[in-house]
């Protein structure tokens, strides 16, 4: 059994700022995992945008994004992106590494679809929707993702939600504070960035 440990930018909220979440769901078909979440940060689109796609500064939104950057486009002038990313569920953790090909749309749309050979996935594509209501930003995020790994079998999607539901909210503070503060607005500073050092499966 596989399962989905989800990539750097997992978007959910809860705080004395506007950040809310209005849906999440995970669910499992064959080996594919995926992940439907709808959120709303109460900054400019454009900032929003400006956040999600500053990707050599990808480790200030979440402790579980350990690198990213910019790499060399494709052959055919693809914009790649590299992200190694470490997630845990509960005493177990592993890493994942991704070269992504990205496909944008300024301002509304990020679509980031991995390359198997260099990555350890066997399939992932992350999809960001971005549109505006009031003065603020809804993000609508999708993610599917078929690890090349083993991982405990007791771990579930309902298991995973509630894993993303506590440490993801404060991903989703973070992108609305930088967001702001790229705006010129003010902002509540979010939760310190802590980074625990565990032991994956591959390591043990």
């Amino acid at each position: 059994m596989r399962i989905l440990f989800l990539t750097s930018l997992v978007f959910c909220a809860f705080s004395a700022n506007a950040a809310d979440i209005r849906k999440l769901d995970v669910w499992k078909s064959g080996d594919v995992f995926f992940v439907d979440l709808v959120g709303y940060v109460d900054a400019p689109l454009s900032q929003v945008y400006d956040v999600l796609v500053d990707y050599d500064h990808l480790d200030r939104l979440s402790s579980s994004i350990v690198d990213s950057r910019i790499l060399e486009p494709a052959e055919d002038g693809t914009p790649l992106v590299y992200t190694l990313t470490r997630k845990c569920v509960f005493l177990f953790c592993q890493k994942i590494e991704k070269v992504d090909r990205l496909v944008q749309e300024p301002l509304h749309k990020i679509t980031a679809i991995a390359i198997p050979e260099r990555s350890n996935v066997v399939h992932a594509l992350s999809e960001w929707r971005l549109s505006e209501e009031g003065g603020g930003t809804v993000i609508e995020y999708r993610q599917e993702l078929d690890p090349d790994f083993w991982v405990p079998p007791i771990f579930g999607p309902m298991m995973i939600k509630r894993v993303m539901s506590k440490g993801g909210r404060k991903a989703i503070l973070r992108v609305e504070y930088y967001a702001r503060v790229a705006a010129g607005l003010s902002a509540e500073e979010p939760p310190p960035i802590k980074r625990k050092r565990r032991r994956s499966a591959n390591e043990q």
